[in-house]
């Protein structure tokens, strides 16, 4: 019985094994992407950054904006780059909570520096959050939907 028991055990951990292998490299994946997508950014290569998002994928950015498939989704990049976002730089810290095999949900505690007004004075960093959703096609992860936003300061007492 103790046999049985320990066999069964070790199959257990050997079943389980390549998924927790494949999870932690499909996560590795999704950090590059992101950690790809942030390089572009500050390179202001909106094209790369669109490449980074499914076909189909849609986006809505903190100012209301919805762009809605990858050729939309660079065309609010190159329209961002153009204006509020040119010359900045992009960080964020990066969660990965792998929802089901070719599914994922990111979240990035995000900081964009280098922003100016329209009279060219400095503005403050611009720290937010993106909920991303992940998917996997092709064998490649691809980013196909993210909600960057800006949480508010609660209400006064």
């Amino acid at each position: 019985m103790r046999r049985t028991l320990t066999l069964l055990a070790a199959y257990a951990v050997l079943a389980v094994w390549p998924s927790a292998a494949a999870a932690q490299d499909d996560e590795a994946a999704i950090r590059k992407l992101s950690s790809d997508f942030f390089a572009a950014w500050t390179r202001h290569d909106v094209k790369a950054m669109a490449a980074d998002f499914a076909e189909d994928a849609d986006i809505i950015n903190p100012f209301g904006r919805v762009a809605k498939g990858r050729a939309e989704i660079e065309k609010l990049f190159t329209a961002e780059h153009a204006g509020p976002f040119k010359g900045t730089s992009y960080e964020a810290t990066v969660s990965v909570r792998m929802l089901a095999p070719g599914f994922a949900l990111g979240d990035w505690e995000s900081t964009v520096t280098g922003m100016h007004d329209a009279s060219g004075q400095p503005l403050p960093p611009f720290k937010h959050h993106v909920a991303a959703v992940y998917v996997k096609k092709g064998g490649h992860w691809l980013t196909a939907a993210a909600r960057p936003y800006a949480f508010l300061p609660p209400p006064a007492k």
